[in-house]
């Protein structure tokens, strides 16, 4: 075999390399254009996929901030009820409380429960139901609870949320 047959043969390997339906192998051409839609097109999807979390991530945190706001104006309303309660005739009272003692517990432990209901709104609770000290334990009465939150007295009825 000569020099001649050798470039026939290589001639022939080349052409069918090369033809029409083949890509050399090793070629330098680069990518085909359904290469490239493909690419393009996983992209794409990956840029929506992560518009669509982002959104949703948005979403959910201004609904989490309008919530706990609604729920802190909740338990504040709530606070002024105890304390309107607290403030309400011996009739209107529960028929346990007896003494400014039972007085003092029922409304304190019902000032501090806002603290559970409403804790996932971050609420602070400060209740403050007092009477002087020497009614503590005496009975309670209209003209006493007619006292509460009156200028001078030591009668206080309150339960600040914030």
């Amino acid at each position: 075999m000569g020099l001649g047959s050798a470039r026939a043969q290589d001639a022939r390997a080349g052409a069918v390399a090369s033809g029409p339906r083949r890509r050399r192998l090793g070629g330098d051409r680069g990518l085909t254009t359904l290469e490239w839609l493909l690419i393009v097109a996983a992209v794409a999807g990956i840029a929506a996929l992560a518009v669509v979390l982002v959104q949703n991530v948005v979403s959910d945190t201004s609904e989490q901030i309008a919530g706990n706001n609604a729920r802190k104006v909740a338990a504040q309303l709530a606070g002024e009820e105890i304390a309107a309660d607290a403030k309400r005739l011996k009739d209107s009272q529960p028929v346990n409380l007896v003494t400014w003692d039972d007085w003092i517990r029922y409304y304190d432990l019902r000032c501090k429960r806002l603290r559970i209901t409403y804790g996932d709104a971050g609420i602070h609770v400060a209740p403050n139901f007092t009477v002087p000290p020497h009614a503590v334990r005496q009975r309670i009465t209209d003209a006493d609870l007619a006292r509460i939150n009156q200028s001078g007295e030591s009668y206080r009825a309150s339960c600040l949320v914030s």
